[in-house]
């Protein structure tokens, strides 16, 4: 039986650091990040730790999994709660991936980027806010809106 991720990153850190738990966020230096993610690797190499058959497709090698080991601990330091000081993880730039599967994004972002300096940016600015709205405004889920229970003054509001 092999365990969840999460609480192999967690057994790690404590089996490295030589303690039980944490009362506060914990830091590693280099030396015992690298550790951890030794164990971590090998855990998922040898079947002890969770990891998709698609997932082993992807990472078919011991230096991919470690690769990819590397972001999971980063991952967890961040977000188990069990090794940030019990704190909720609030991430940095929320959003700020939204998007990012959209060609015509992407097209409209790597022209900005081309552009040269003092050029004025601002028709590509907005066009990329533009298309950064239709996208989140394509994702909302249609809603079904019983009209008879709608008070008058707010069904022209419905479409």
């Amino acid at each position: 039986m092999s365990i969840k991720q999460n609480d192999s990153v967690f057994q790690a850190v404590c089996s490295v650091l030589g303690v039980d738990g944490f009362n506060e966020a914990v830091i590693l230096t280099k030396n015992e990040r690298s550790n951890v993610i030794e164990i971590v690797t090998q855990g998922i190499m040898s079947g002890t730790v969770d990891f998709s058959a698609e997932a082993r497709i992807k990472h078919d090698t011991e230096a991919k999994v470690r690769t990819y080991t590397n972001g999971m601990v980063s991952n967890h330091l961040r977000k188990d709660k069990r090794l940030n000081g019990e704190v909720k993880y609030e991430p940095k730039n929320p959003g700020s991936r939204a998007g990012q599967g959209d060609d015509q994004l992407k097209a409209l972002k790597a022209l900005a980027s081309t552009l040269p300096a003092g050029y004025d940016r601002t028709a590509i600015d907005a066009a990329i806010a533009s298309r950064v709205e239709e996208l989140k405004a394509s994702k909302t889920k249609a809603v079904k809106i019983d009209m008879s229970f709608l008070p008058e003054e707010f069904k022209h509001l419905v479409k």
